[in-house]
């Protein structure tokens, strides 16, 4: 090993040349500019605050409630606290710097924006969610104004929305409302019942409504100086002679309301904004009218707003009412156009409500009270009135004054009226006992038009007294009405007379219009004639002749016989020219009662023969008789000369009196009797009202018109339950005849009012039944009305009744094809095929008419036709014009 050397070493240091300053002093002088940067960015952001008084903070949150101007936000709401007048609140809002010289100055209001929801408008929605919001409504408009604008702090806020937030360009109209309060914002403005507006600001000023009302930009043309604005009215209540009138507008009026537009002149100038017009509660304000006095004595029901009426019209109204000792002063108006009412001899008066049996008038003025009304003549103008009773309009001094004597009073009061031919002529004034105490004297007012029917020979009768006496079984009956009977009335009989004068000024008071009648009879004069009666009815002596409801006599003498009696008829004079040899007589029953599953026949004669009947002359025949007769009724007196026999195998369901003989829907005549013959068959009598000689010809038919229902038709359902009628089928023989054979049913007559009769053969056994249509075209013209054999029975013949309307369609070419039942057709290859024209010709069977194009002449009921089973395919595209 050998010997390690070890040598000292010795390291000199490396010397370098380092920079002054550290990075690690950079980082620190880094975030101290951060947190610079964000020490100036928190100052310039935390805004310039500002305070709002306010009425109410509902719906304000702290921290959460931002201040927008037209939806960009400029603030928010830090804080929220009672103002030191305790009846506000103080609202703290931090304004970002960037607009505060635009928020904090004099030029500023503020107001809250709320959520609306109306009938008419939603608006502000988005606040149910996010809240409330304060609104900033700035004065100034230009940057300019700004720049010069002092800053402010501390502001009012507004309740609503400032109007100089509408629009500068819009067309804003300013009304003064009247007492009406059902006009708000968000009001819909009309015109001809179409939106041209709405009201969008409210504002209460100087003890004044005003309403700004904005027009939709297309509709400013229909808006001007010379509109009128009115409140619309839901509900409009009006009042006539009839009574209470209720008009109910559309539901959305009645909940929305509105407000209309009247503009008469689209030529004048629009309506600036420093214009206020007045806004009318309705449509009635707008008209001009004439105001006058009215004073009321002893009348009562009249209020403000009473109206005035005449002839059904409201013309008026009452304005004010005052009480000067006893008398109503009234102010009053009517409209312009009614101004040429007032004059001196117009006469005001009160309808009141009037109810009895008789009848109710005015009933209106129970609900709503009464109104006034007047009578009007020509005259000077004049504005005021004193009313006077109605019951005294009619008073003159021309009035006939008469007085009237009877042993009692019996019903008559100061209510009760005179009248003449149930007309009211008259009334009563007053009555008084005569100085001897045995008798009332009446006094009697008779209307000036109505003078010439008092005359020394006049005839007074109580009509309401005595309504039923019963005197040796006699029953009288005096009864002319409800109001009589209720109010008791005076009747006048009365008959011109030449120089038949006035100059009396007593007259005796009759009991009953009988008494009257019975002197008029005897006073009459006329001629007697004789008549023949059988004694299986009553004739009474007195008893009325009437003819067409006019009394012409009366019957004067029976003379009573075993088995024929006679009776002596007096006519008066003006009359007897109505009796000729053709005249006859019947009695009208009082009452004339048949029942039975038809109905009831319920017969009264008039009621100037109550209870006694009447005899009534007949003129109509036409056959002249030797000796003049009396009938028991109008049935056997036509009987005698209008009646007809109708022999039938069976007549169930035929009844006398309710069964009808029919001709096109007309009742012609009636089943009078009903009898077997010798013969066992039932012999129907039938009495034929009018045109006899039309019904009893030669060749006439007569058939029952039995119930028919079917698939095809539902015929005489009613006779099902009630009377069966009998059919007429009219004839043109001029041969007469009053015996005829009756059918069971309709028959198959070539030539009727029903249509023509055409026969189709069918060679094999036809598959159509009775009743089966007939169509043309897929249209019913007519149907199977027989299906019968030929007379060898090689053949069926089909008799196919064709309606008038329709047979010009049957040519002498046509053809009948048979639709009955349905057509199968199977095939392997092309499937199956089921046709069927109709349902009712599936079940019932049916025929089809074509006729070509190359159509020959009219067809008639000898022409025959031949029923083909196969309907050619083609029938459908056969479609000729047949003129």
């Amino acid at each position: 090993m050998s010997k390690e050397i070890i040598e000292q070493q010795v390291y000199e240091p490396k010397i370098e040349d380092k920079k002054s300053v550290s990075f690690i002093w950079i980082l620190p002088l880094i975030i101290l500019a951060i947190l610079g940067w964000i020490a100036y960015e928190s100052y310039m952001k935390k805004g310039t605050n500002i305070s709002v008084i306010f009425k109410s903070a509902e719906g304000l949150k702290e921290n959460v409630t931002p201040l927008e101007y037209k939806g960009l936000q400029l603030g928010k709401v830090t804080k929220i606290s009672m103002h030191e007048d305790l009846k506000s609140v103080r609202v703290n809002i931090l304004v970002d710097n960037e607009v505060a010289k635009y928020v904090a100055g004099d030029g500023s209001s503020f107001w809250i924006k709320k959520p609306t929801i109306s009938l008419t408008k939603i608006s502000g929605l988005n606040t149910l969610i996010s809240g409330y919001k304060i609104e900033l409504s700035p004065t100034f408009k230009t940057q300019e104004e700004y720049d010069k604008a002092n800053a402010k702090y501390f502001f009012n806020g507004l309740d609503t929305q400032p109007n100089d937030e509408f629009d500068d360009e819009g067309y804003y109209i300013s009304l003064i409302a009247n007492d009406k309060d059902n006009v708000e914002v968000g009001t819909p403005i009309f015109y001809n019942k179409f939106q041209i507006g709405e009201i969008i600001a409210k504002e209460f000023i100087f003890e004044k409504v005003y309403f700004t009302a904005y027009i939709y930009d297309k509709f400013n043309y229909l808006v001007n100086k010379s509109s009128k604005f009115v409140i619309n009215e839901a509900l409009k209540v009006s009042y006539g002679a009839s009574g209470l009138n209720i008009e109910v507008g559309s539901l959305y009026s009645a909940l929305v309301g509105g407000v209309t537009v009247v503009t008469p002149n689209k030529e004048e100038q629009k309506i600036s904004k420093d214009e206020a017009y007045l806004l009318y509660g309705k449509k009635d304000d707008l008209k001009s009218k004439e105001f006058f006095n009215i004073n009321f004595i002893d009348m009562h029901g009249i209020e403000e707003n009473t109206p005035i009426i005449f002839k059904g019209i409201e013309i008026g109204k009452i304005t004010e009412i005052k009480l000067n000792k006893d008398i109503l002063n009234a102010k009053a108006f009517i409209y312009q156009e009614y101004k040429y009412l007032l004059t001196d001899k117009t006469k005001f008066f009160v309808e009141e409500p009037t109810i009895s049996l008789d009848g109710v008038k005015n009933l209106g003025n129970i609900i709503k009270g009464n109104f006034v009304s007047l009578e009007y003549k020509k005259g000077n103008f004049k504005d005021n009135f004193t009313a006077i009773n109605k019951k005294d309009i009619n008073n003159s001094n021309n009035n006939i004054k008469v007085e009237l004597l009877n042993e009692n009073l019996n019903s008559i009061t100061n209510k009760s009226k005179v009248y003449y031919k149930n007309i009211e002529i008259g009334k009563v004034e007053n009555y008084v006992l005569t100085p001897d105490l045995k008798n009332v004297k009446i006094s009697i007012s008779i209307d000036e038009k109505y003078k010439d029917l008092v005359t020394d020979n006049t005839l007074f009768y109580d009509m309401s007294s005595k309504l039923v006496e019963m005197k040796s079984l006699n029953l009288n009956i005096n009864y002319s009405g409800i109001e009589p009977l209720l109010n008791g009335a005076i009747g006048l009989v009365s008959e011109k007379i030449d120089n038949n004068k006035l100059t009396k000024k007593e007259f005796k008071l009759y009991n009953s219009f009988k008494d009257v009648e019975k002197l008029n009879r005897f006073s009459n004069s006329g001629i007697v004639i004789s008549a023949d009666f059988y004694n299986d009815f009553e004739i009474k002596q007195d008893m009325a002749i009437m003819y067409k409801n006019q009394e012409i006599g009366f019957v004067k003498d029976i003379k009573f016989d075993d088995k024929k009696s006679k009776v002596s008829l007096f006519i008066y004079s003006p009359f007897k020219k109505y009796i000729t040899d053709k005249s006859r007589f019947y009695k009208k029953s009082v009452v004339s009662l048949n029942a039975s599953l038809s109905g009831v026949l319920f017969e009264v004669d008039n009621f100037s023969s109550l209870l006694e009947g009447s005899i009534h002359l007949d003129n109509e025949s036409t056959i002249a008789f030797d000796k003049t007769q009396i009938f028991g009724s109008e049935d056997q007196m036509k009987n005698s000369t209008n009646s007809i026999t109708i022999v039938f195998a069976d007549v169930e369901g035929l009844q006398v009196n309710f069964s009808q003989l029919t001709y096109k829907g007309v009742n012609v005549g009636k089943v009078t009797n009903v009898r077997l013959n010798e013969n066992q068959q039932v012999e129907v009598k039938a009495l034929i009202y009018n045109d006899f000689a039309s019904f009893a010809k030669a060749g006439t038919v007569y058939y029952l018109k039995k119930p028919r229902i079917s698939l095809q038709e539902v015929a005489n359902a009613g006779s099902s339950i009630m009377a069966v009628n009998i059919g007429v089928i009219k004839s043109d023989n001029q041969i007469i005849q009053t015996k005829f054979e009756g059918l069971e049913g309709q028959p198959s007559v070539e030539k009727s009012h029903f249509g023509t009769v055409f026969k189709v053969d069918d060679i094999t056994a036809s598959s159509v039944n009775l009743d089966a249509p007939v169509y043309y075209k897929n249209v019913q013209i007519g149907k199977v009305s027989k299906i019968d054999l030929s007379e060898d029975g090689s053949k069926v013949v089909v008799d196919c009744l064709i309606y008038d309307k329709y047979t010009k369609f049957i040519r002498k070419n046509s053809q009948f094809y048979d639709i009955s039942g349905f057509e199968m057709k199977f095939s392997i290859f092309s499937g199956s095929k089921i046709e069927s024209n109709t349902f009712t010709s599936l079940l019932k069977g049916g025929l089809v008419v074509v006729t070509p194009y190359e159509y020959s002449e009219l067809a008639n009921p000898n022409d025959r036709f031949n029923l083909v089973k196969q309907l050619r395919e083609d029938w459908k595209s056969i479609s000729p014009s047949i003129k």
